[in-house]
């Protein structure tokens, strides 16, 4: 019987089936292309069970030399074929240690079909005939290795080194699916690629004579591989029943609570998603959705923050929660809130991801809705607060108008003598234009404080900011009988704010003051605003009074809307305060002085580069 010709024709048939039933599957399903990638390994190795066999039924060494050069061929779609798969089957290991081998393997087909007798050989001059399982066959007796040789040696590490790398990435995710795909399918492939090349470079360097034997261990290669698919696609089928049923309980859940469910697997190109999360990217119920019409579908402004969160999730090992808009390219989006897992290298391609979304439009409508009417409010308190002001500031006014009247009378007199005294004149025009500019600083400051517009965070002088607002409230203290203190540095480090609504608070915070330093029995009334630099990279600013302080009772309420303890107050000066520092990062809180009186406290963050 002639057991090595049964042997490996029935190897390459077997292999042959293997190949037409996996390419029958990649051709039904698309994003099989594992299966593919079988299948072209599949046929690699029919190619080299027939060349390997012709090397053993070959009678001359220049027959048995033609049969090594023809080898090559199905050697370079093996390793190219068996290193995709890994790639596609594993979604590890270095691409570069991958393409390497395929650019060796490569250099190696055109080198062999260009030298003479074959890349292996420089010289092929003896055969000898050898009794394997009963047959008689042909193996090399004298010949000598070919110059290059060291390079197809190189090859075969390279491709055990991409193994052994994709292998030991894939146990390191933890999974058991990951765990024992890595343990069995990528142990296989280092087992077998180790056993061909241990016997290939015995027989070519000439240690023992024996037939090349590379379809054995080869083959042990291609079960693996078809075994793992085979084992994946009869597992798929048993929860395939189990599954329809539990993603049907699930989706109707997930739609009771308006959300959509969704995963994608970069590896195998599959996303899956619910009807809800297919409209709220603005795909059509069971329109076929690849990773790349993901990417396209959100928000070319939005898909960086996308991709760091992925990112941060997979390197801190935590669940991702990112907001973002998404709709169909050139079409109107909707704002969609996702929270999940992502799995995958630390710096490598992103595997896994699985999340949830919920369409958050209605939610971002209101929110800009919200913050309109807390700008409509805080300018309603601006207006209310002015009209406090009113009486002082007309006095104010009043003032350098005065003055601007009486120097105007006193030039018409001047020019009325036959001889007018020009030094005078020039005094008088000079009280004019000063008493001019300070009427106009006062109109600038009620034209800023009346202003309503969106909040501008830019770089704030905390100084000039502070002094502003006292100019502003200096004639409704002295009315008062109120003293106003100022201990601010001017080296003191710029703040991150809008100078308006700033304004806003303090003038809140020293009328406040001055009313509760008013009904005080303290013989000097005074209101101190102060600033510093907090440890936190921080600047504090605080207002104090020489009044009665704030009642233990009310200490927990006094920044509640519509709480007052004055009469005919509204109770939406310290709210509206709070809010407004608040939405610059910052905190505001009161607490009672040691003496008397209260302190308000507003801390605000520092400008970028101002630490």
């Amino acid at each position: 019987m002639h057991y090595v010709t049964i042997l490996w024709s029935g190897a390459a048939a077997a292999t042959l089936l293997l190949a037409m039933v996996h390419a029958a599957i990649w051709a039904t399903d698309r994003n099989a292309r594992a299966s593919l990638a079988l299948s072209l390994i599949a046929l690699a190795l029919v190619g080299i069970a027939y060349t390997e066999l012709g090397m053993m039924m070959s009678e001359t060494p220049d027959q048995w030399a033609r049969w090594v050069r023809w080898c090559h061929l199905p050697l370079f779609f093996f390793f190219a074929g068996i290193a995709w798969f890994v790639r596609i089957h594993f979604g590890t290991g270095r691409l570069w240690l991958m393409w390497s081998v395929i650019a060796i393997r490569g250099v190696i087909l055109l080198v062999n079909f260009a030298v003479p007798p074959n890349f292996n050989f420089a010289t092929v001059t003896a055969l000898r005939p050898m009794v394997i399982l009963g047959e008689t066959v042909s193996v090399v007796a004298q010949a000598t290795p070919g110059r290059w040789q060291l390079l197809a040696t190189l090859s075969v590490l390279m491709l055990i080194a991409y193994f052994l790398d994709a292998s030991l990435t894939l146990w390191r995710q933890n999974g058991p699916v990951q765990r024992r795909r890595a343990l069995l399918l990528g142990g296989s492939l280092l087992l077998s690629v180790s056993l061909a090349i241990l016997l290939t470079q015995l027989v070519i360097w000439r240690v023992v004579d024996l037939p090349m034997l590379i379809t054995p261990p080869y083959l042990i290669a291609v079960i693996a591989m078809a075994y793992e698919l085979g084992r994946e696609s009869i597992r798929a089928n048993r929860l395939s029943d189990s599954l329809s049923e539990a993603e049907s309980r699930l989706t109707m859940a997930a739609d009771a609570a308006q959300l959509g469910l969704w995963s994608w697997d970069s590896g195998h190109q599959r996303v899956w998603a619910t009807d809800r999360a297919r409209a709220i990217f603005g795909f059509q119920p069971g329109e076929q959705i690849r990773g790349d019409d993901l990417r396209t579908h959100v928000h070319e402004e939005d898909l960086p923050r996308v991709r760091e969160a992925l990112r941060k999730s997979i390197e801190e090992r935590v669940k991702f929660y990112i907001e973002f808009r998404a709709g169909p390219p050139g079409r109107a989006t909707s704002w969609v809130s996702s929270q999940g897992t992502a799995e995958g290298e630390p710096r490598g391609p992103i595997h896994l991801v699985r999340g949830v979304l919920r369409d958050i439009s209605e939610q971002k409508q209101a929110e800009k809705e919200a913050e309109e009417l807390r700008r409509a409010v805080a300018h309603s308190g601006r207006v209310t607060m002015l009209g406090q002001l009113a009486s002082s500031l007309a006095h104010e006014l009043g003032q350098p108008l005065g003055a601007i009247l009486r120097n105007t009378e006193a030039a018409q007199m001047l020019f009325q003598a036959p001889s007018p005294n020009i030094a005078e004149l020039q005094a008088i025009i000079a009280d004019i234009h000063s008493d001019d500019r300070r009427a106009g600083d006062i109109i600038d400051r009620l034209r800023s404080l009346l202003k309503r517009g969106q909040m501008q965070l830019e770089p704030q002088s905390v100084a000039p900011l502070i002094k502003d607002v006292i100019a502003l409230v200096n004639a409704d203290a002295a009315s008062r009988h109120v003293e106003l203190q100022c201990h601010v540095d001017e080296a003191l480090p710029m703040i991150s704010g809008d100078r308006v609504h700033l304004s806003q608070v303090l003038v809140n915070l020293i009328l406040n003051g001055m009313e509760a330093a008013s009904e005080s029995d303290q013989p000097q009334r005074r209101i101190t605003i102060s600033a510093s630099r907090s440890i936190d990279n921080a600047l504090d600013i605080a207002v104090a009074d020489s009044g009665k302080g704030i009642p233990d009772g009310v200490m927990s309420q006094i920044f509640e809307p519509f709480f007052t303890t004055r009469a005919g107050g509204m109770g939406m000066g310290l709210a509206i305060s709070r809010t407004i520092i608040e939405a610059h990062g910052g905190q505001l809180w009161a607490e009672n002085a040691p003496t008397s009186g209260a302190v308000f406290h507003i801390r605000l963050p520092l400008a970028q580069g101002a630490a």
